[in-house]
């Protein structure tokens, strides 16, 4: 029995391991003089249609900024908001000053000029107007790795003080209202940029180690009142400075796009330089040097950096044209995938149909396809979204306590496929089908003689709904006892970067057939 068992299995992968084109072949394999088990190749119709996905969880490590307009979806808008980590016991360096010892010798008792005449530094005092370091420059700079859209439009970002902190345990969304968290008074300064710097030598740029940046330079004003504060407080605490003490007197950034349009930027990584003036002292007796064949002291630059990492809180604030949107959902011809933050395509999965007409049987397999349409013709879009890489599909009623509750695909109420020839392929969501139709028996059970199946499902609208979301995923490669390689997902989150998809189907298929998709199911029945 096993081994007719193992024969079924083989079969479900000849058969859900092809394309569209070969899905119905196979069954025939089933020998003849095997009595015991019979096979069955059964098609269902799925009726699907496009949703506003509204918000989305807006957790990721990557923050987006830029405007970009495309023909078909409208104008989208991102900005970012973002912590800065301070690690625990960071110092600044100590004010310089000289004294003379007994044998005369001149020995430092500190790594930093306070020579008020430098013109190039500022100095940071206390309360009591004692010096307590300079400051030479302040800057943010926005490291990215990659960007979507034009490469040489002209755009210009803003960056802005928080004053009020992000909450550590809150669910931030793309719907995030930026003015709850700071004032346009508190602006720390502007940068204009392309994506690609071609000021940068392309000798440079074509390194491994090169890592385009905007690059935010404070003005001196509210680079003293920046530093000063940040200062102060290191200077109170000393080597218990810590992240909480520092989020008292900075609690992060806004960054915002104020001009330009065609451009996103993914922004890895948000760092603040607090660098300030120091001079280079012998490293054993502490005495300033001096610059060869000169008197002049020799001087170094001690930078302070503050970045945003994963142990932050990082919330992208995302905008779409929602009459656009409105409209792209409208279509009845069709369904669509826009992200980030725009558009789902809802699926109705025929549970009870299969409920009905393969009760008896054991279902080893339901494959369903979603085909992308080809890009359409004519467009005169100079960059255009491409279709998202990956897509996951989930009971509709699980979709948003998935992502807050930081999930992960499970291959039963959850599956995540990459696009195939301009598809999106699940070949087995057999456990999702079987887990339906149990939570419906169970509630019958439940209800006994009091079971009333229409009102149970008044209750339970999205029982049998499936949503197709765009999804971008991290992965790791573990190894098994034997030494293989196996690519393990380890986080999933909403892919919120511009894409979109044109989907076969549509509402359209509630009328008419040939608008609906095609569910396959192999089965078996013990005889």
């Amino acid at each position: 029995m096993k081994a007719k068992f193992a024969l079924i299995a083989l079969l479900a992968l000849s058969l859900f391991g092809c394309d569209n084109n070969t899905a119905n072949l196979g069954i025939g394999m089933l020998p003849e003089n095997d009595q015991a088990i019979s096979g069955k190749y059964s098609t269902f119709e799925v009726i699907t249609k496009s949703v506003q996905s509204e918000h989305a969880y807006a957790k990721s490590n990557i923050g987006y900024v830029g405007t970009y307009t495309d023909e078909t979806f409208g104008t989208y808008k991102a900005g970012f908001l973002a912590e800065l980590h301070c690690p625990t016991g960071l110092t600044f360096p100590a004010v310089y000053s000289e004294t003379t010892g007994t044998t005369g010798e001149t020995k430092a008792t500190g790594t930093m000029s306070a020579d008020a005449d430098d013109s190039e530094i500022q100095l940071i005092r206390d309360d009591n107007g004692n010096v307590i370091g300079n400051i030479h420059t302040v800057s943010i700079h926005l490291w990215y790795s990659s960007y979507f859209g034009d490469s040489l439009t002209a755009c210009r970002l803003s960056v802005y003080e928080l004053n009020n902190a992000l909450e550590k345990d809150k669910a931030y969304y793309t719907d995030i209202d930026p003015e709850e968290y700071y004032v346009k008074t508190d602006k720390l300064g502007s940068a204009a940029y392309t994506a690609v710097d071609y000021t940068v030598s392309d000798s440079i740029r074509k390194t491994s180690r090169y890592v385009p940046s905007v690059t935010v330079n404070l003005d001196k004003t509210t680079a003293l009142t920046l530093a000063t504060k940040i200062m102060k407080a290191a200077r109170t605490y000393g080597n218990r400075f810590s992240q909480t003490h520092f989020k008292d007197v900075f609690k992060g950034v806004y960054v915002n796009s104020d001009y330009g349009d065609g451009t996103v930027l993914y922004v890895d990584q948000v760092q603040l330089n607090i660098v300030s003036k120091v001079f280079k002292t012998d490293s054993i007796t502490g005495v300033k040097l001096k610059k060869k064949n000169s008197t002049e002291d020799s001087i170094d630059y001690a930078v302070r950096p503050f970045v945003s990492t994963r142990e932050v809180i990082q919330a992208n604030r995302l905008t779409n044209d929602e009459s656009a949107i409105a409209a792209r959902i409208a279509e009845t011809n069709c369904t669509y995938l826009k992200s980030p933050t725009g558009i789902f395509t809802e699926a109705t999965l025929p549970i009870a149909d299969i409920e009905s007409q393969l009760s008896s049987d054991t279902l080893n397999a339901v494959k369903l396809t979603f085909s992308c349409f080809n890009s359409e013709t004519g467009s005169t879009q100079k960059v255009k979204m491409s279709a998202p890489k990956q897509v996951m599909l989930i009971r509709k009623k699980e979709k948003d306590t998935f992502f807050t509750e930081n999930k992960i695909q499970d291959g039963v109420t959850s599956y995540v496929v990459t696009i195939s020839s301009n598809d999106y392929i699940f070949t087995n969501i057999a456990r999702l089908v079987t887990t339906c139709i149990a939570e419906k028996k169970a509630a019958q059970e439940a209800q006994g003689s009091a079971w009333n199946e229409t009102q149970w499902l008044a209750d339970n609208p999205d029982w049998n709904k499936v949503v197709l979301i765009p999804v971008q995923t991290a992965t790791e490669n573990t190894y098994t006892y034997s030494g293989a390689s196996v690519t393990r997902i380890y986080s999933v989150l909403h892919d919120l970067k511009p894409g979109f998809a044109r989907l076969k189907g549509g509402s359209a298929g509630e009328t008419n057939a040939d608008y609906r998709l095609t569910l396959e199911v192999l089965s078996t029945q013990l005889k």
